[in-house]
C-alpha cells in the first residue's frame, strides 16, 4: 500500500532540498574562489618581484615576504611533498 503524502508536505521536502542544494553550491563556489585569488595573488608577487628584478633594483626585501605568501597558500599536502623532495 502507497501512502500518499499531503502536498504542503512534498512542497516543504522540495524547498528543504532545494536551500540544501544552494548551501552546497555556494560552499563549492567559496573553495574555488579561495583558490583563484590565492594563485592570482602568486602571480601579482611574482610580476612585482620580475618587474624589480629586471628594472635592476636591488632591493630583494619583497622576495622574503613573496617566498613566505607563496609557501602560505600552498596546501599542507603540497608543502609535505616539498619537504619530502
Amino acid at each position: 500500500m502507497i501512502k500518499e503524502y499531503p502536498e504542503t508536505h512534498i512542497q516543504k521536502l522540495h524547498i528543504r532540498i532545494h536551500k540544501e542544494t544552494i548551501q552546497l553550491v555556494k560552499m563549492y563556489n567559496e573553495g574555488h574562489i579561495h583558490t583563484i585569488l590565492h594563485f592570482s595573488t602568486n602571480i601579482i608577487c611574482f610580476a612585482i618581484l620580475s618587474g624589480y628584478s629586471i628594472l635592476g633594483s636591488e632591493e630583494l626585501v619583497i622576495l622574503n615576504s613573496w617566498v613566505q605568501e607563496f609557501l602560505y597558500n600552498l596546501s599542507d599536502t603540497i608543502k609535505a611533498f616539498s619537504i619530502l623532495f
